[in-house]
């Protein structure tokens, strides 16, 4: 295992600082070169009679995945073109949305049964008001009882 480890991580290191950057040669070569090792691990391990052989391939195969990937990774990151154009940097704030233009006047809404408004005749449901007749103060100076006084818009017109 460890000699599968070593042969795929010592090709994809070579590859990253070559500086390869497309994907495709990190899925194809590092893990036929992990195949490769892994025979010449075995082959080793039987020829080395004591275990310490196989263990150090085994935690040099370990320590060497962190920066593996690492190095993998930092070689096929996007890089931006040199004759990329770069916006120029402003820093401030966002402003206020801009509210969108339209030319159409605001709708008006007939508040009386017959509503006359720029030459325009309208009828509409009239806004009813119900209100006390009586404010408290003239409740207490005159001595009158509280009454309701119903309000209802016939006609209204502006110009």
């Amino acid at each position: 295992m460890g000699g599968a480890l070593l042969g795929g991580e010592i090709v994809a290191i070579t590859m990253g600082a070559v500086g390869v950057s497309k994907g495709w040669p990190y899925l194809v070569f590092p893990p036929l070169a992990a195949v490769g090792g892994g025979i010449g691990g075995y082959f080793i391990e039987q020829a080395a009679p004591p275990a310490e052989v196989p263990l150090y391939m085994l935690a040099g195969g370990m320590a060497l995945v962190i920066p593996t990937i690492i190095v993998t990774l930092n070689a096929t990151l996007y890089k931006a073109p040199e004759n990329y154009p770069n916006e120029p940097v402003q820093n401030q704030p966002a402003g206020e949305p801009a509210l969108p233009r339209t030319s159409k006047r605001p709708v008006h809404v007939p508040m009386s049964f017959v509503d006359m408004h720029e030459g325009r005749l309208a009828l509409g449901v009239p806004a009813v008001e119900i209100r006390p007749l009586y404010t408290q103060e003239e409740i207490a100076k005159f001595g009158v009882t509280q009454a309701r006084e119903v309000k209802i818009p016939v006609f209204q017109a502006s110009f």
